[in-house]
């Protein structure tokens, strides 16, 4: 669906960005090694709250490469969507710490 509405302002890839598309790659590749490792190990409930940090992450390269800052609907978005899933995390965590007989 994304490339039929890109369609009519599509840009096809310069031979020139082929070491910037290795590079966004081979850590794509590596970051999504670290975090099915790290909920391979760890416990869940500790390991979630750490993939909200790509939220801010996100946000801070986009203000250094390219000069530019989420509008007030993003960031709501954002916030709703982070707080709603670390309510889940503490709900988790909430019946782990009760002891069932």
């Amino acid at each position: 669906g994304a490339g039929v509405l890109a369609w009519p302002h599509w840009v096809a890839v310069q031979p020139g960005d082929a070491p910037v598309l290795a590079v966004i790659a081979v850590s794509g590749f590596a970051g999504q090694l670290a975090i099915t490792q790290a909920f391979r190990y760890g416990q869940a409930a500790v390991v979630a709250p750490f993939e909200y940090t790509a939220l801010a992450w996100g946000m801070a390269l986009d203000g250094l490469l390219w000069h530019t800052a989420p509008d007030q609907s993003t960031l709501l978005g954002g916030a709703i969507v982070i707080a709603f899933g670390l309510w889940v995390v503490r709900q988790e965590r909430t019946k782990e710490l009760v002891v069932t007989p």
